[in-house]
């Protein structure tokens, strides 16, 4: 007996831990996700945002100094003239701007580029002396403006420098289509930029290929090799902000960043979260180049280090609920063995009895441990935080040889203290995990509110929050499956318990239950708080799926969404809510069941 007790209570503990454990690591794989995806996001729109104001000011300079009637006149013959003619436009065109580029160039302007309508490179003002090159198969772009004679932008790789460019068609008066000028700025103005709105270890990647085929061969040694194989570090950028991560332990995410889509990885072994952004060509829109933040992480390793305690207190916490089961049930066999001692024939029918009870109670064990154990893990998180704290705190003292016999028994005492809670919470349990989850029968609504109201009471007590009940005299039934009501109730009357939390200063908290007949065919539950009320921008979707106005890591956006689900669906009811007296009033509205025999209409 014994024997087989170890070994039913070892299945039973391998089982139990083994949900708990995954369920611990799936919430912690979600969080990353969550974490990962919310960094995607703020980085991106970060580089959209300073790209903008690139923008913005790219259009000023266009507008203020190269769309000007004089730098047409100086430019608009320059395709129709001679080599000898097109020199002395260059020129001009040269004198006449350079000034002013010098100027631009504390804005991080990098180049000013003239093209002529056959996208012939005609004035380079970062390198005049460079003219003459067709940019047709190296500058699509170009290509693409005077084409189509409209304005694009994006990044770009050159035959000199990348950038990301702004380029503007150019028109006479007379709306003669005469060339195209590109106003770039560099990609290391648009990290520093970044680097210093917004503190960030950036680095920049471009395409191998793409590089090697523009360029002009004595330009290559702008750019050196970085991890990711078919990826080049720009060299200014490496140079003045070098990577966290070094070739020898990055990663290469080629494959990935090839895809298109921005995405964020966390590299536990460097601590850091790194963050690529994939720049495409405005028009092939193929990935030629990567904008890469790195950030040291604290927020998962914080939480790595959260799940390790949880495994470990929920094993060591577990074996020992366990091993009282397991003396409880020793007990139990021994005092089965002094009864042999009694009348053969009663002592028969007294085993009999008592195997059918644990027949019984295994049976009933086994089909509520999957529900039991999502209730246990929100009453147990209190008692869990205070064990770790004692644990962690015995460990310490240990190691700094400051435990005396008074800490030690105050530690140990506190860590008995809440194992004796968590076994009384199983027993609190055994009543909302027995019932049927897919059979609907009459319930009688008041007593299950009360139920699930006395189940809630240690946190509405624990927050000052004072229940006040006005219910029919008459017993008031509805068809329904006991298990979704109770989850009904549960859902709303915590996402009072949420909004006061969210709301300290009110100094009176108070939550209105009502339960009486609408009608000879309906009954009404109202369930209103005084916890400030919901936003009226938001009032009409707290019932959509996924929506949340609590943080990211606590809110999913389910809970009501579910709610609304069963009310509407499974109970063949009505839900809404409404702000009434500086708080928020839920309305459940389901059909009555009439019961012959109590005061509700006769069948």
């Amino acid at each position: 007996m014994k024997k087989n007790l170890i070994i039913k209570f070892s299945i039973l503990y391998f089982l139990i831990t083994t949900l708990l454990i995954t369920l611990y690591v799936l919430q912690y794989e979600k969080n990353i996700i969550n974490y990962l995806d919310k960094k995607t996001n703020q980085h991106l729109l970060q580089f959209k945002a300073i790209y903008d104001e690139y923008k913005v000011l790219s259009n000023l300079i266009f507008d203020t100094d190269i769309n000007t009637d004089q730098t047409i006149n100086i430019f608009k013959k320059a395709y129709k003239s001679d080599e000898l003619e097109k020199n002395k436009i260059r020129e001009k065109l040269l004198n006449h701007l350079a000034l002013k580029y010098e100027k631009l160039k504390i804005y991080n302007l990098k180049q000013l580029h003239f093209h002529l309508p056959n996208n012939e490179s005609f004035l380079r003002m970062h390198r005049p002396k460079k003219y003459g090159d067709n940019l047709t198969d190296i500058r699509s772009t170009v290509k693409y403006v005077n084409e189509y004679k409209k304005y694009i932008d994006g990044f770009e790789e050159g035959r000199i420098f990348n950038g990301f460019r702004f380029v503007y068609p150019l028109f006479t008066k007379e709306n003669e289509h005469i060339g195209s000028v590109e106003i770039s700025f560099s990609v290391l103005a648009m990290v520093e930029t970044m680097y210093k709105t917004y503190d960030l270890n950036l680095s920049f990647l471009i395409r191998k290929d793409i590089v090697e085929k523009k360029l002009f061969k004595d330009e290559l040694h702008n750019y050196i090799d970085s991890p990711n194989k078919d990826f080049y570090f720009e060299k200014s950028i490496y140079n003045k902000y070098p990577p966290i991560s070094t070739s020898t332990n990055s990663k290469d995410y080629t494959d990935i960043l090839t895809k298109g889509k921005p995405f964020s990885v966390l590299e536990n072994d460097l601590n850091i979260v790194k963050t690529m952004i994939p720049i495409k060509n405005p028009i092939s829109k193929e990935v030629v180049a990567v904008l890469c933040i790195c950030e040291p992480d604290k927020f998962m390793l914080n939480d790595r280090n959260e799940l390790v305690s949880k495994i470990i207190v929920s094993y060591l916490l577990l074996a020992l609920v366990f091993f009282l089961f397991y003396k409880q049930a020793l007990g139990k066999d021994k005092l089965m063995k002094l009864n042999k001692e009694l009348d053969k024939k009663v002592s028969l029918e007294v085993r009999r009895g008592r195997k059918q009870d644990i027949h019984i109670f295994n049976q009933s064990k086994m089909a509520s441990i999957g529900r039991m154990i999502t209730n246990i893990s929100h009453q147990w998180r209190q008692p869990l935080s205070i064990i770790t704290t004692c644990a962690s705190g015995l460990k310490i003292e240990k190691e700094m040889n400051m435990l005396d016999n008074k800490h030690f028994e105050s530690f140990t005492n506190s860590i008995l203290k809440q194992a004796e809670y968590l076994s009384k919470t199983l027993d609190s349990f055994r009543e909302y995990i027995e019932v049927d989850d897919k059979k609907k029968e009459p319930i009688e609504v008041k007593n299950n509110m009360d139920k699930i109201l006395e189940f809630l009471n240690p946190t509405f007590r624990d927050n000052n929050i004072k229940i006040l009940k006005k219910y029919d005299e008459d017993d008031i039934y509805i068809f329904a499956v006991k298990s979704e009501l109770i989850e009904i109730f549960n859902a709303i009357l915590t996402n009072s318990k949420d909004a006061f939390e969210k709301n300290q200063n009110i100094s009176s908290k108070t939550i209105d239950i009502t339960i009486r007949k609408k009608n000879k065919e309906d009954v009404l539950i109202t369930i209103k708080d005084n916890a400030g009320g919901i936003d009226t921008n938001i009032i009409d979707k707290i019932f959509d799926p996924y929506f949340t106005t609590k943080h990211e890591s606590i809110g999913t956006g389910i809970s009501l969404y579910l709610t609304y689900k069963l009310v509407t669906e499974s109970l063949e009811g009505n839900i809404y809510v409404k702000n009434k007296d500086k708080g928020a009033k839920f309305y459940l509205e389901f059909p009555l069941f009439k019961i012959e025999g109590n005061n509700n209409e006769e069948i």
